[in-house]
C-alpha cells in the first residue's frame, strides 16, 4: 500500500508545469458549458508540449492548481492545449497542466498493459486494488464499477445512500453515497455490492454517466449490428444504440484461412459479466471520442459557439464532412452535422423559405427556383469556392473517346442515336443514363447541356435508364455491357466524385470506366483550372443576399476563401481556387 501511494503522490507531483487556465494567450479563456449545465469545458494552454513527444505527452494531464487532484474529463494533448471539463461548481477554481508518470502494475507484462490504464490512473479514475495491480481479467462488482464512474464524474458524497447493506466502514460507502445521490445508482432496499456487473449493466451506466455531462444521448448514436442482438433487455437497447461501436462486445473472425481479409461478426453477449479490462477499455474510448473539441480556427471565428445550419446537393456533402472535420475533434459526433445533404433542388427550396442557413452547391439555382426565390422575395448569392467540371463516361471497353457538346445534346435531347457509329464510335448499341430530375449532377446537365433549362431531356431518356443516386449512376453505366450484339452505356457526373468513387467501383463492380473527351479536350485538374475542358464549372458556396455581416453563414463563406478554407475543399477531394487567399 505504501508503495501505491507513494507512486500516486509522483505521478500526480512529478514535472508539473502550472499554467492557470485563465493564461491563455491574449488572456481569453475559452468555456463551454456543456448541455444541462453541470459541467463546463475549459482549454487549459500549454504550448511547451509542441515541443515534447508522443511518448510524453500521451501522459500529460490536468489538474487543480494549489491542491493537485486530477481532473478526470480531461483530453488527450491537442495542438498547444488540452481540454477539461469540471463539475459547474469548480469552473472557476484555476487549472494546470501536469505530467504524470506510467504507473508499474506488477500483475501485467509492460508489452501487455493497456494503454488506457495509464490515462484513467493519471486522471485520478482507475487505482487498481491497493497492491499495484489491476487484475483485468476478474469480473467487475457492483461497488467497484460506481467507484470508476463516481471518480470520472467528481461526485460529492450525498450522506446516507439508504442501502441495507452498505454500511459507513465500508470502503466503497463514500462512492455509494455520491452514486445514489447523483441518480446513478436506483433507490433499491438493497446495494448488493459484491454482485457482478454485466455487460448490459455496464453499458447502461456508462451510458447514463456521460448523458449527464451532456456528451450524449440516443440521437447522437451510432448503429451497430450484433448476431445476438435479441438478446440485448430492453432497458438496455438506447444505452447500446448511443454508444454504438464503443459498446463492450465480442468480435469473432467467420474466416480464418488468411487467403483474404476475413469477415467479422459481434456478439453483445449482454448477460456476460464485464471484466476489469473491458470497463477500462470503454471509459478510457468514451473519453477520447465522445466530446467534440474545437480547434483554434473554430474558435477564432465562432463556430465554437454558433455554426450555420448547412445543406447543399448529394455531391457535395464531401465539403461538409470535411469542414467540421477541420474545426472539430470528433466531428462526427457534432450536433448540428448533418447525416447527408437533401438533393440539390430541395436545397435551394429549403434555402429560400429559411430553413438554413447556407448551401453548397454544384451549381446555381435553375430558372425555376430563381422564380421561386423572386416570389418569395429572396435574392440570393453565389461565391465560388473551388473547381469541378461535368463529366461523360462509358465502359473502359468502349473504343470511343470522345464527343461534343453537340452529340451530347443529339444523344440526351434529341434521342437522334442508337448506336456508337454515328458519333464516330463502334458498332454498338449506344445506351444513355441520366440522372433524377432533382438531383445535382442532373442541375449541372441543365446548366451546361440543356443551355439553362430552355431544353429538355428526352422523354424516351427518362423513361429509360435513370440512376438515382451518385454511386448508382457510375456503378449502372460499368455494369451495363453488353456482349451479343455488343453494347455501351454512357452516363454522366461531376468530376470530383467520379475521382473519389474508384474506391467504389473496386467494391460493387469488376467493369471499369473511362472519361470521355468533350470538344477534343480531356477532363483533368489542370483542364478543368484553366477553363480549356468546355463543361468546367464552380463549385459555390450560396447565401441569402440579405444574409447579416455578423453570422455564422457569411463568417463560413469567408472562411472558405481563406487558405484553411481552400484546404477544405482539397481534402474534401474538389479543385481549389487558384486565386485562394492567405
Amino acid at each position: 500500500m505504501k508503495r501505491f501511494i507513494h507512486l500516486l503522490v509522483c505521478a500526480l507531483v512529478a514535472a508539473a508545469m502550472v499554467l492557470p487556465a485563465g493564461a491563455e494567450p491574449g488572456g481569453a479563456l475559452w468555456t463551454r458549458e456543456e448541455a444541462g449545465g453541470a459541467y463546463v469545458t475549459v482549454r487549459v494552454p500549454f504550448p511547451e508540449g509542441e515541443g515534447m513527444s508522443w511518448g510524453q505527452t500521451r501522459y500529460l494531464g490536468v489538474r487543480y492548481a494549489g491542491t493537485g487532484e486530477p481532473v478526470a474529463l480531461t483530453s488527450d494533448y491537442r495542438a498547444g492545449y488540452l481540454f477539461a471539463t469540471v463539475p459547474a461548481r469548480d469552473a472557476d477554481r484555476p487549472l494546470e497542466v501536469f505530467q504524470g508518470e506510467r504507473f508499474d502494475w506488477t500483475d501485467i507484462q509492460y508489452q501487455n498493459e493497456p494503454v488506457s490504464a495509464n490515462t484513467l490512473y493519471i486522471r485520478g479514475v482507475l487505482h487498481g486494488d491497493g497492491e499495484g495491480r489491476l487484475n483485468l481479467e476478474q469480473v467487475l462488482t457492483r461497488a467497484e464499477a460506481f467507484s470508476l464512474l463516481v471518480r470520472l464524474l467528481d461526485l460529492e458524497e450525498g450522506g446516507d445512500p439508504g442501502y441495507g447493506d452498505v454500511a459507513p466502514s465500508d470502503w466503497y460507502y463514500g462512492p455509494v453515497s455520491a452514486a445514489r445521490a447523483a441518480g446513478l445508482a436506483a433507490a433499491d432496499k438493497t446495494f448488493r455490492p459484491n454482485d457482478s456487473v454485466s455487460r448490459a449493466e455496464f453499458n447502461t451506466m456508462v451510458y447514463r454517466a456521460f448523458r449527464g455531462v451532456g456528451w450524449i444521448g440516443p440521437e447522437r448514436g451510432e448503429a451497430q449490428d450484433y448476431v445476438d442482438s435479441a438478446d440485448i433487455p430492453d432497458w438496455a437497447m438506447e444505452a447500446y444504440r448511443a454508444l454504438g461501436s464503443l459498446s463492450i462486445s465480442t468480435v469473432r473472425e467467420l474466416d480464418e484461412s488468411g487467403e483474404s481479409e476475413p469477415e467479422i461478426e459481434r456478439l453483445a453477449q449482454p448477460g456476460q459479466g464485464v471484466t476489469r479490462r473491458e470497463a477500462v477499455g470503454l471509459i478510457a474510448s468514451a473519453l477520447d471520442r465522445l466530446p467534440v473539441y474545437p480547434t483554434q480556427g473554430a474558435i477564432d471565428r465562432g463556430f465554437d459557439r454558433a455554426m450555420p445550419v448547412i445543406d447543399g446537393s448529394t455531391s457535395t456533402y464531401p465539403y461538409t464532412d470535411a469542414l467540421y472535420s477541420a474545426l472539430f475533434h470528433n466531428a462526427g459526433r457534432h450536433p448540428e452535422l448533418p447525416a447527408s445533404h437533401s438533393k440539390s433542388h430541395a436545397s435551394y427550396e429549403r434555402l429560400i423559405r429559411g430553413e438554413v442557413d447556407v448551401l453548397f452547391a454544384a451549381t446555381k439555382a435553375s430558372i425555376e427556383l430563381e422564380e421561386q426565390a423572386k416570389a418569395a422575395g429572396v435574392e440570393l448569392e453565389y461565391i465560388p469556392i473551388a473547381y469541378d467540371a461535368m463529366v461523360f463516361f462509358t465502359n473502359e471497353e468502349n473504343p470511343a473517346r470522345g464527343l461534343t457538346i453537340e452529340q451530347l445534346q443529339d444523344i440526351y435531347v434529341r434521342n437522334a442515336y442508337d448506336n456508337w457509329s454515328q458519333v464516330g464510335g463502334p458498332d454498338a448499341r449506344l445506351m444513355p443514363y441520366c440522372r433524377n430530375t432533382d438531383s445535382g449532377s442532373h442541375a449541372l446537365m441543365e446548366e451546361m447541356i440543356l443551355d439553362r433549362g430552355t431544353l429538355s431531356l428526352s422523354g424516351d431518356i427518362l423513361q429509360g435508364n435513370m440512376s438515382t443516386a451518385m454511386s448508382t449512376a457510375l456503378t449502372d453505366v460499368a455494369a451495363a455491357l453488353e456482349t451479343s450484339p455488343a453494347g455501351y452505356a454512357i452516363g454522366y457526373s461531376v468530376y470530383y466524385y467520379y475521382l473519389t468513387a474508384e474506391t467504389m467501383m473496386e467494391d460493387v463492380t469488376e467493369n471499369r470506366l473511362h472519361l470521355l473527351e468533350i470538344n477534343g479536350v480531356a477532363p483533368s485538374d489542370e483542364t478543368i483550372a484553366d477553363g480549356s475542358y468546355p463543361l468546367s464549372a464552380y463549385n459555390y458556396i450560396v447565401l441569402r443576399a440579405d444574409t447579416p455581416a455578423d453570422s455564422p453563414a457569411r463568417r463560413l463563406a469567408e472562411f472558405m476563401l481563406s487558405r484553411e478554407g481552400q484546404e477544405v475543399v482539397t481534402r474534401a477531394g474538389f479543385g481549389a481556387l487558384q486565386q485562394s487567399k492567405g
